[in-house]
């Protein structure tokens, strides 16, 4: 059995994957300060109390392996023996210095901490990122995951170290995705309850496991990763050109990923429920409920902030036409209907790159919600697809594991192991039409607040 863990923004997921593909157990744990949407210091150890945390609560297994995946570009300023010296500087964190003519998405975060050193950057020794730090408590080897050598220049390389004057042994190792890092020390043996001994698989960035994990590995095939933030991503055999979009190489080497980047679309999903007192709630309840009100409404509406057609962000938001008759439900819709609209001109962004979009795999917790599913396939007009694994990430680190342990000859095709379609979604014509309207008058609306 493989145990896949993926380190997200605001919790933990774990889960216990057979060779045959099935993931026979899974949990959820919740970090207890999370990052919320980046304001906010963020302990690293909670990472490691997380994992503790599942370890716990899966059922017993006879383990082969152990894959980590994680947010990214985070940083973690460490001391020789890894322990945290500052909070961690999160992906989502407008902490960075980029140098013209670079590429890196880690050093800038690197050359932020030095410059507002508060005597944490004169004792650090090592800089790592987020699943690699807790690789690192549990074998004790420092590294940094690689895709392929297509990715080299976004993680780091000599050059873009001396452009930044950064010494290049505070950076670890790179080591190639789908590798064996190293076993489980005596130390953490005790801490975690695993075997010693027991291999540590390379996985690295979230995003990466999951495009492996959704089985978005051929061009033209589109991941909607959606969680705290979503990311619409299209497997294309060539950049797409377009500075609206982020283009970056793909998991498979000479391919590419061209992305919209949705940074807070679950983060505004969950600041709703705790708004309107729906915490202790269940989803498919809230869900239910925005359910019953009508497709489309014009009133009321919610805008997350200033936005134009790359990033989604959540800062300075409104609703608009509230009215006293108006609850949560009304609410409730006018803000998963604004994330509807905003992964639809994520596509439209796309198509007029020239990467027409025919259906989309849809993972991540958003994913399990059938009310949610239907609402963005008839918004976005098109099909979606369901894997049978919800969490690509685990997916995405199982098949790196599988490919490790030499039961695949490779990752591609271990992810095929792991990826099927449990369900399809089709829009609704007739509801589509009424959402083709509710979209053309929000598009003006946000038109028209941008520009006052």
């Amino acid at each position: 059995m493989i145990l896949a863990a993926d380190l997200g923004t605001g919790s933990l997921k774990a889960g216990l994957l057979a060779p045959d593909g099935t993931l026979t157990a899974r949990v959820r744990i919740p970090y207890p300060h999370p990052s919320g949407l980046g304001r906010e210091d963020f302990d690293s150890f909670q990472w490691e109390d997380a994992f503790r945390e599942a370890l716990k609560r899966l059922p017993p297994a006879r383990l082969s392996a152990v894959a980590l995946s994680g947010n990214g570009p985070t940083l973690v300023p460490c001391d020789a023996a890894g322990i945290p010296l500052a909070p961690a500087d999160l992906w989502l964190q407008n902490r960075s210095i980029r140098h013209e003519g670079t590429d890196s998405y880690y050093l800038p975060k690197a050359a932020w901490l030095k410059a507002h050193d508060h005597g944490t950057w004169k004792n650090t020794r090592i800089l790592l990122s987020c699943p690699e730090w807790l690789q690192f408590r549990l074998t004790g080897r420092p590294v940094m995951v690689l895709p392929n050598e297509s990715f080299r220049r976004y993680i780091w390389d000599d050059r873009q170290l001396s452009a930044y004057d950064l010494d290049a042994g505070l950076f670890p190792e790179v080591v190639p995705m789908g590798s064996i890092v190293g076993g489980v020390t005596g130390n953490a043996s005790v801490r975690f309850g695993l075997p010693v001994g027991l291999p540590l698989v390379a996985v690295g960035s979230d995003f990466m496991a999951a495009l492996l994990g959704s089985g978005a590995i051929e061009p033209g095939m589109v991941c909607d990763r959606a969680g705290t933030s979503e990311g619409i991503n299209y497997c294309a055999s060539h950049p797409s050109g377009d500075k609206r979009l982020r283009d970056l190489p793909h998991v498979v080497e000479g391919l590419w990923n061209a992305a919209v980047i949705l940074s807070s679309t679950g983060a505004v999903f969950e600041w709703y429920r705790r708004l309107t007192g729906q915490v202790n709630r269940s989803y498919e309840e809230t869900l239910s409920a925005v359910a019953d009100t009508t497709p489309g409404q014009r009133a009321p509406l919610f805008f997350p902030g200033p936005r134009g057609d790359v990033l989604w962000e959540f800062g300075g938001g409104s609703f608009h036409l509230l009215e006293p008759g108006h609850g949560p439900a009304e609410m409730g819709r006018a803000v998963m209907e604004a994330i509807g609209f905003a992964v639809r001109r994520g596509v439209e962004l796309l198509e007029a790159a020239g990467l027409p979009v025919v259906d989309m795999r849809v993972t991540g917790g958003q994913a399990r919600g059938r009310v949610w599913n239907q609402m963005k396939a008839d918004i976005v007009g098109k099909q979606l697809l369901i894997p049978d694994i919800e969490d690509a990430e685990l997916a995405g680190a199982a098949a790196c594991a599988s490919a490790a342990l030499g039961r695949s000859e490779n990752i591609l095709e271990a992810s095929r192991n792991y990826v099927r379609i449990r369900e399809v979604v089709d829009p609704d014509a007739e509801v589509g039409a009424a959402y083709d309207e509710a979209y053309a008058r929000y598009r003006e609306a946000v038109g028209s607040l941008l520009h006052r």
